[in-house]
């Protein structure tokens, strides 16, 4: 007599945990431990600065973005990242360490961007909704976000520090453990999850 043992459950938990290893890790010093902002990409105001900073939320350093131009953004960002990585509609995962302080209508902000090759974006978002909700500690922000439909030129995560009208106005953030990755779904994984196929072990009795 023959007894069929199926595997299908245990091997689709290994598959997925094996994908789960594979996650694409997209961003460039995204904890800053080079010691420098290289990988980032910085639009500043006038009087704006980007700066490495040893007050991390791990590692060693971390960056402070500070503005006190009045009404205006200074603008740091993993700019175009996952070129031919990132698929459409696929899930982006990003997370980040993030503190800051503000004074007379200061603001700071988190946005995502599916990016067109050649300019111009298929989607476009504020990551949470609105400003980032800062304290003076380090706090994880944790996001997942779908690709838009053309991400031909990659996505891009974009930092933002804001100030309003009014000339004391200010707006400082610092931020660590940056990461924007992405976990491809292999076609076993898939046709496991169609198929309900199982792999059989037969002994003899």
């Amino acid at each position: 007599m023959r007894r069929t043992t199926f595997l299908a459950a245990g091997l689709s938990l290994a598959v997925m945990a094996g994908n789960a290893s594979a996650m694409i890790e997209l961003t460039t010093n995204g904890g800053f431990e080079a010691g420098d902002t290289s990988g980032w990409t910085s639009f500043p105001s006038g009087t704006s600065t980007f700066n490495v900073t040893g007050d991390a939320n791990s590692g060693s350093f971390a960056a402070e973005l500070f503005n006190n131009a009045p009404a205006s953004g200074a603008v740091i960002k993993q700019a175009n990242v996952g070129v031919g990585v990132v698929n459409p509609g696929e899930p982006v995962t990003i997370s980040f360490a993030a503190k800051g302080s503000s004074a007379a209508g200061g603001v700071a902000f988190a946005e995502f961007f599916s990016e067109i090759a050649g300019g111009g974006t298929s989607a476009a978002g504020i990551l949470g909704g609105g400003p980032l909700a800062l304290t003076g500690a380090y706090q994880t922000f944790n996001f997942v976000v779908p690709a838009g439909a053309n991400v031909s030129g990659g996505v891009t995560l974009q930092f933002a520090a804001v100030t309003g009208g009014d000339p004391g106005s200010v707006s400082v953030l610092f931020i660590d453990d940056v990461s924007v990755s992405v976990v491809p779904e292999p076609a076993s994984l898939a046709l496991l999850g169609l198929g309900g196929f199982a792999v059989a072990r037969r002994r003899r009795m």
